[in-house]
């Protein structure tokens, strides 16, 4: 079992405006037992820059990563992709992109739309929405200070981990880091993911908080429906991050799925 477990390789993708720091507690769990790659997304962590309103930057980051020269082939069904909220929509566009490149998929708090509509009426307002870009463009730092907390209940706000989390980006930002967070926030009002969800056969574990203000846990749901070989975990109680709040039960979920595959 350790010799086909070090044969896979889990890539962790962190969510909007934070870095590959989040996964401590993953990394510390399942480095052990497998190969762990945990990416910054363009321009949240290294030199690159997110350079359009698109999620094409950090598709290629993904793809990229998973297969530096790809002109040669490469063994890429050992990859298992897991990716939170934005990190999880870049991972589904990849996937769609290479279906070959990945043995399974794991959503954390990933909605496939993030703007509510007509006929997706689980997402954010429009409006609350565009209020934050426009106020993340006239003050980054304060807009920032009120969306991280948004991340945890008001119980979950009170533990060591969202306490750490919160510490850990109050820390002024690059003007490149924030010119990136701005422009992948207008990416993430712009995608609509629906028309390749259909299309995603891979196997997928999707994880939602029940109380996530951020993705709200219907969009979960929604995947699980609309996914064609799709599991879904609801943690009780929990927000948009319980990989880092519930980081036992998080892990030990998550093991079980990737034995499955």
């Amino acid at each position: 079992m350790q010799l086909a477990t070090r044969n896979l390789k889990l890539l962790f993708i962190h969510g909007w405006a934070t870095d590959s720091r989040i996964w401590k507690y993953q990394l510390e769990e399942f480095s052990n037992d497998y190969e762990v790659i945990a990416i910054d997304l363009p321009g949240h962590g290294s030199n690159d820059k997110w350079s359009e309103p698109t999620l094409k930057s950090a598709i290629e980051k993904v793809l990229s990563t998973i297969n530096p020269t790809s002109h040669i082939p490469h063994p890429s069904s050992r990859f298992i992709g897991i990716g939170w909220s934005l990190g999880g929509q870049a991972l589904l566009e990849a996937a769609a992109k290479r279906p070959d490149y990945f043995k399974g998929l794991i959503l954390i708090g990933v909605s496939p739309y993030f703007i509510a509509k007509k006929d997706f009426t689980w997402g954010q307002s429009a409006g609350v929405a565009k209020r934050m870009l426009k106020d993340l463009k006239k003050d980054f730092t304060k807009t920032m200070e009120r969306f991280y907390p948004l991340n945890f209940t008001e119980k979950e706000f009170l533990q060591p981990e969202a306490k750490w989390f919160t510490e850990l980006y109050k820390k002024p930002r690059t003007k490149p880091f924030r010119a990136s967070a701005v422009t992948a926030l207008e990416a993430l009002l712009a995608i609509d993911l629906r028309d390749i969800v259909p299309d995603t056969k891979i196997p997928v574990l999707i994880i939602h908080g029940e109380k996530d203000n951020v993705c709200p846990v219907d969009t979960g749901k929604y995947l699980a429906r609309n996914l064609p070989d799709a599991r879904l975990e609801i943690f009780k109680d929990a927000g948009h991050a319980p990989f880092l709040t519930k980081p036992k039960e998080f892990n030990k979920i998550v093991k079980g799925f990737i034995e499955t595959l």
